[in-house]
């Protein structure tokens, strides 16, 4: 073989190495959210009156993606343990079919849409679906700029949003409560896994 076609190979195989290479999609990781050191809270407010707020502790759910590709979050809280603070008859009113009909659809799921991680560490809107009372409608939340290098890891992630609980099923008491509902995510994350 002459030295000019044994040179167009050698330049043929390493652009196919190169273009390879460039094809190859970058790690996904999935980030497991640490369910004990992440919250989650909504508040209520009572015309003529301050905010009620309603906490909820049984976070789940995961990040996955990767710095180059963007990011998708899934939290899930189980809102069965539920606790409002102020009287007991709100905490029964909250619980009601009349509100967040927890015997009925205990989950209250946030699934986003990606996002990128300029955004994860500087801030700004979160779009994605949430489902509550057993309907799913798209909302807007925004994600709170991070202090830290690794955010979910070395300091929280918060997500905070307002959404309309008649948008929800929720239309009683409309002489008594405003139609708005604020919800506020704090989310930990455990050690990293590969995405098999």
């Amino acid at each position: 073989m002459s030295r000019a076609p044994r040179a167009s190979l050698f330049l043929f195989a390493a652009l196919a190495t190169m273009a390879a290479q460039a094809q190859t999609p970058p790690a996904v990781k999935t980030l497991a959210i640490d369910g004990p050191q992440s919250s989650a809270s909504f508040a209520v407010t009572l015309r003529m009156r301050k905010p009620t707020q309603g906490h909820l502790t049984r976070v789940s759910g995961k990040f996955a993606g990767s710095k180059e590709a963007g990011w998708t979050a899934v939290v899930q809280v189980d809102g069965r343990n539920v606790r409002v603070d102020g009287p007991r008859w709100m905490e029964r009113v909250t619980r009601s079919d009349a509100f967040l009909a927890l015997n009925r659809y205990p989950t209250i799921r946030f699934e986003s849409e990606l996002f990128s991680d300029a955004v994860l560490h500087e801030g700004g809107t979160l779009a994605g679906k949430l489902t509550l009372r057993g309907l799913t409608q798209p909302v807007s939340f925004q994600l709170l700029p991070s202090d830290c290098d690794q955010p979910g890891r070395d300091c929280d992630i918060n997500v905070q949003g307002t959404v309309s609980r008649h948008a929800f099923g929720m239309t009683a008491y409309r002489s008594m409560v405003k139609d708005e509902v604020d919800f506020r995510f704090t989310v930990r994350l455990r050690a990293e896994k590969p995405t098999p």
